[in-house]
C-alpha cells in the first residue's frame, strides 16, 4: 500500500486526500503494477455504516485508494480540522480515468440482468482503448465461484457495481481471486452508464445538491439522506469529546505536579 502519507482519518475511516486527477494518476500506476489493488468511494451514509461496523470499516481502510465521495464527508473533515482538498465523485473519477487508460481488458460486475452488458457496449463504443472482456449481473449464488469465473477472462480492470456496503466487502475478500490489477467499487455508475438512470444536471452538482436531485427522483433514499445529515453532528461530538478528554488529561497532569510538590 502506497501514498499513506496523504491520508486523513475521519471518524475512524481513512480517506486519501487527493483530487480527481491525482486519483486517476494513482489508478494508472496500479494498473501498471503486478498484484491486486482496489479502490473505494465513501459518502456520508457509508461513513455512518463504517463508523458502527468494524468489518466494513476494515474493508475501506485496507483499500489502496479511498475517495471522499460526498459533501457530508468533506464537512466532517473540515469540522475535525482535517480538511480534504475536494470531493471525488465516483462517476467523475471514472469519466476522467477511462480516456487515459492504455489498452485494457475490463470486466463489469453488477446491476440487474442485462444492465452490465448494455453498459459494456456503450463503454467500448465511447472508449476504443477499452475492451470489455466480460460482464455479469449482480445476482449470483456463490461469491468465490463468481470470482474464479471472472479470472478466466483475465481482466486488468474490474468494475464492481454491487451496491454498498456489499461491493467493498466483496472486493476486499474475493477481489484477489479475480486476477484483476485494479477493482473499483462503482455503485450506481452502472445504471447511468447503461442509460437507465440520469445523473443530476450540472447546476445541482456545482451547488453540492446532487443528493437532493436524486432524492426527488428516488424518494426511497430518504433514510440514507437523514443518516448522512448526522455525520457533521457526529464530527462535532467527536471534537467535543476530544477537547473534554484533553482538559481532563491536563487537569490530571497538573494535579500530579501539585501533589509531587507537596510531598517535597
Amino acid at each position: 500500500m502506497e501514498h499513506r502519507d496523504r491520508r486523513s482519518e475521519i471518524l475512524n475511516v481513512f480517506f486519501d486526500d487527493v483530487t480527481v486527477q491525482e486519483a486517476v494518476c494513482r489508478s494508472l500506476a496500479m494498473l501498471e503494477t503486478d498484484g491486486y489493488h482496489y479502490c473505494v468511494g465513501t459518502n456520508a451514509n457509508l461513513l455512518c455504516i463504517a463508523h458502527d461496523n468494524a468489518g466494513y470499516r476494515d474493508a475501506i481502510n485496507q483499500a489502496d485508494l479511498s475517495l471522499a465521495d460526498g459533501c457530508g464527508v468533506l464537512a466532517a473533515a473540515h469540522i475535525l480540522g482535517r480538511a480534504l482538498c475536494e470531493r471525488v465523485a465516483c462517476i467523475d473519477f471514472l469519466n476522467a480515468l477511462f480516456p487515459v487508460i492504455r489498452f485494457s481488458r475490463v470486466y463489469i460486475l453488477g446491476g440487474k440482468p442485462g444492465v452490465a452488458a448494455c453498459a459494456g457496449k456503450k463503454l467500448e463504443k465511447q472508449y476504443p482503448n477499452l475492451m470489455v472482456c466480460g460482464t455479469h449481473h449482480g445476482f449470483f449464488p456463490d461469491d468465490e465461484t463468481m470470482a474464479m469465473e471472472i479470472a478466466k477472462k483475465q481482466p486488468d480492470l474490474l468494475l464492481v457495481c454491487l451496491g454498498s456496503p456489499k461491493q467493498e466487502l466483496w472486493m476486499a475478500r474475493y477481489g484477489p481471486l479475480t486476477g484483476a490489477k485494479l477493482a473499483i467499487g462503482c455503485g450506481g455508475w452502472i445504471d447511468i452508464a447503461a442509460g437507465d438512470l440520469e445523473r443530476a444536471p450540472l447546476w445541482w452538482r456545482e451547488h453540492n445538491l446532487e443528493w437532493a436531485w436524486r432524492l426527488i427522483h428516488e424518494p426511497w433514499r430518504i433514510g440514507r439522506v437523514c443518516r448522512s445529515l448526522t455525520v457533521p453532528m457526529v464530527a462535532i461530538g467527536e471534537l467535543v469529546r476530544s477537547a473534554v478528554h484533553g482538559r481532563r488529561s491536563n487537569a490530571e497532569c497538573l494535579g500530579e505536579k501539585v501533589s509531587a510538590k507537596k510531598q517535597v
